[in-house]
């Protein structure tokens, strides 16, 4: 359905029920006070539909009382009608948005007030989003008196991913052939699934007892990629399932003070595989699929730039067959079991037995175990450099990786009330984790010169010389035949965080903190991978075994890839800095300051020097007027000379709002800045070197990584009550980037660090007869990107979603 049909359908609907809805106001009914204008739900890019907060809901409504209990219920129930055009994945990674028939909401309240109830004193029930939309979720909320309470729900999320420049090639127009990849190789189409319970008994006694039950699965389709020669276009069955368990005890058995102990166990199941994508899913994204000379399909990856030798020079003959000689996949398999178990212990406490102190402390033990003890990678077609045309990874029995990690984590505050006035408050934190790690796979490599050739398998009796025709055929730069890979790594970590501050309250009106902070991080990273490599005829003396000896014209060799003990300590100071002010009742003001140095950093981008102020302003002059402002400043740096790392995140907000208490109308408008800037020297090839470079190892170049990005957000809308059965609102929301970066590759455009995306919408809501109201929405949604497109479909989309729905509330 059009956006011409759609408009239509919204203006019959006004024009046969509005003259119904205003004939039906009673003639009095004017010089009634008018009913208040509430503000709304913010507007913003997400808001599916208009929100009516001035429309009668179960709240207002007196109910009917049954079987001792006042019962509440409402339900809506209508459709979308949608309509866009543009790119189909960036719609849908944005909005998901169809057409259909929906229930847009259903609740149910129950009540009973005398707590006479045989199962329970209060029930909620509350739905929305069935029928088609994108996000689907239940709640129910059970309560006995000081028995029990419950909480249930289940929520249904679909989730799709293809923003098209994401693991693009970004292939050229001069290539030959030209093949410009259409989606997203990493498009994601996930369905996540959450449902959760917890029970609490006794929650207003001296002993509590609760205890929960979650579930958490991701299942669906997603695509990846896998290099070997060339870059593979892999479908992915996706299936990631998480148990969440626990149980606790709180005791209340001294005055203010609450004692807790909990367990809590997840066990983590991930069953994802990989294949070679079909041809028919390959050809989606805009990837083509050879034949060899035998029939025998062919895929040659997805990045084409044959000027630069990818996959080839030629990787098609004349005769429109794929060249054999080229890197390629005839098929690539990947599996694996994923299994993770964690097992948490906590005991917390919370108490202000004395009167002038409070205090809380909390112990956390954990210990986790992961495994994947039956991993494999296969793959069979062509890697031109080393001549490798099968190779399969896998984990011998016994074999595979696994892990345990063991945390224990302390936290513990406390607050003096000095006098009424001077507070004396400390935190302090303390982690400390272990992970030892290993890895055993076995690697067999088998070699030939051409896609779909048959390798030669070694034997004594095929290869009796070293130069036999029935040896494996290598090249130099072939690999070993057989690796057996050991790999063990140990990640130790310890945090020690301690926040000391002096609060005092100058007058009723002025208040201010001062602080300081010490955080100790100590990092300790042991890791070995030891591999024993066996070299077969021909050339055995190639790669790790040159110049090493022979033993029947076969070379095994122990190598040490790597071997390291590092040990990092960082020591980070921070002064800090606060302050509090109401210099009227109708002005509030509040600030943070916080200046952090330390000594030693972990990773590149792990600031040394930290500068961060927060300030935020309320002023309500009236009852009807609310305003706020709002800053937000971090600057980072790490002024190393290899490193050069200078950070900034500026933030400035307002807001307003204006709704008289006795009005039909009301406004609320909010606007914000935000930029974002990173800049940090990097190592990087380049052909040819660019001027003036400083070489960093070759073949690498040393530049510098600029990323800079402006945004601005602007959101208002507009009710309007014009009668105490017709209420309406519009709304308008933008989104504007205008950001840069250093691209290296001279075909990638900008893409969403330059882009508009506005959403404005309006809505109508009419009262046909007591509790039955009509309800029509408009969402308009256009995502632009301003600079051009690269070698990729645009990713622009525009389009109309319209509600119709039929509420009643009883």
């Amino acid at each position: 359905m059009n956006a011409r049909l759609a408009t239509l359908l919204v203006l019959i609907t006004l024009l046969v029920v509005l003259p119904k809805a205003l004939a039906q106001q009673p003639a009095g009914q004017a010089a009634e006070s008018p009913v208040p204008v509430v503000p709304n739900v913010a507007v913003n890019s997400a808001q599916k539909a208009p929100n009516f907060t001035t429309i009668p809901t179960t709240e207002e409504n007196p109910g009917i009382t049954t079987g001792g209990y006042e019962l509440k219920e409402s339900f809506e129930f209508g459709g979308r009608i949608t309509n866009y055009s543009g790119n189909t994945g960036t719609w849908d990674t944005y909005v998901n948005l169809g057409s259909g028939a929906r229930l847009l909401e259903y609740s149910l309240n129950m009540h009973n007030s005398t707590h006479s109830g045989f199962l329970f004193d209060d029930l909620t029930f509350n739905n929305f989003g069935y029928g088609g939309d994108p996000n689907n979720v239940s709640r129910l909320y059970l309560q006995k008196g000081k028995l029990y309470t419950f909480n249930g729900s289940f929520r249904r999320d679909v989730n799709i991913f293809d923003y098209n420049l994401l693991a693009n090639p970004l292939n050229p127009s001069n290539s030959n052939p030209n093949v410009p990849i259409l989606d997203s190789p990493h498009e994601f189409l996930m369905t996540r699934r959450m449902s959760d319970a917890s029970l609490r008994l006794f929650p207003a006694g001296k002993i509590q007892l609760r205890g929960q039950w979650s579930r958490v699965t991701n299942q669906g389709t997603t695509f990846s990629s896998f290099h070997q020669g060339t870059e593979a276009l892999l479908q992915q069955p996706t299936s990631y399932i998480s148990d969440n368990y626990s149980g606790g005890i709180s005791v209340r058995l001294i005055p203010r003070t609450s004692l807790n102990y909990d367990q809590f166990y997840t066990f983590f199941k991930g069953d994802t595989t990989a294949q070679l994508a079909p041809a028919a899913s390959a050809a989606g994204f805009g990837v083509p699929t050879f034949a060899l000379a035998n029939g025998s399909p062919v895929s040659l990856g997805f990045p084409f730039n044959t000027p630069a030798g990818y996959p080839c020079a030629s990787p098609v003959l004349a005769n429109g067959l794929a060249n054999p000689t080229c890197n390629g996949y005839t098929s690539y398999a990947r599996f694996g079991r994923a299994r993770n178990s964690y097992l948490t212990e906590q005991f917390s406490l919370q108490s202000n037995y004395w009167r002038r102190v409070d205090f809380s402390g909390r112990v956390i033990y954990s210990n986790s175990e992961s495994s994947m003890p039956n991993y494999g990678s296969l793959f069979s077609g062509l890697e031109t450099r080393a001549a490798t045309v099968i190779q399969n990874i896998v984990a011998p029995p016994g074999g595979g990786s696994s892990a345990n990690r063991l945390s224990l984590t302390t936290d513990f505050a406390a607050t003096v009330r000095v006098t009424d006035r001077f507070h004396i408050v400390d935190q302090f934190r303390y982690t400390n984790f272990r992970i030892p790690g290993n890895w055993l796979y076995v690697k067999n490599s088998f070699f030939g010169a051409s896609l779909g050739a048959a390798p030669n398998i070694y034997s004594s009796a095929a290869c009796p010389t070293a130069t036999s025709a029935g040896c494996p055929q290598h090249t130099s730069s072939s690999g070993a035949d057989v690796i057996t890979d050991s790999l063990s790594d140990f990640l130790r970590q310890s945090y020690t965080l301690n926040t000391f501050e002096l609060e005092y309250e100058f007058t009723r009106r002025v208040g201010g903190y001062i602080g300081y902070r010490f955080g100790q991080r100590n990092i300790t990273d042991i890791n070995t991978d030891n591999q024993v490599s066996i070299f077969y005829p021909t050339l055995p003396n190639r790669g790790a075994c040159a110049g090493q000896p022979l033993l029947s014209g076969i070379c095994t060799v122990a190598t040490v890839l790597e071997a390291e003990n590092t040990n990092v300590q960082i020591n980070g100071h921070s002064a800090l800095l606060g302050f509090s002010a109401r210099p009227k009742d109708q002005l509030r003001l509040n600030g943070d300051i916080e200046l952090f140095s330390a000594d030693n950093a972990f990773t590149r981008i792990s600031p040394r020097h930290l500068q961060l102020y927060r300030v935020k302003a309320n002023y309500r002059p009236k009852d009807s007027i609310n305003l706020g402002a709002a800053v937000y400043i971090r600057e980072n740096r790490n002024t190393a000379a290899d490193i050069g790392n200078l950070q900034h995140n500026r933030t400035y907000s307002l807001s307003g709002a204006y709704f008289p208490p006795d009005s039909k109308w009301g406004v609320d408008a909010s606007y914000s800045y935000n930029n974002i800037f990173s800049q940090t020297n990097i190592c990087y090839v380049s052909t040819p070197t660019p001027p003036g470079a400083l070489s960093c190892g070759s073949p690498f170049m040393s530049g510098i990584s600029v990323y800079n990005e402006t945004l601005n957000f602007g959101s208002a809308s507009f009710s309007l009550k014009p009668t105490r059965r017709i209420s309406a609102n519009v709304g308008y929301t933008i989104s504007s980037s205008n950001g840069s970066t250093l691209i290296l590759n001279p075909n990638a455009p900008t893409g969403p660090l330059t882009f508009n995306y506005q959403t404005p919408l309006a809505g109508l809501a009419i009262e046909l007869e007591k509790h039955v109201i009509l309800k029509t929405g408009w969402n308009y949604y256009d995502y632009n990107e301003s600079s051009a497109t690269g070698p990729t479909l645009p990713r622009n989309f525009r389009g109309n979603v319209v509600t119709l729905s039929l509420r009643y509330i009883m």
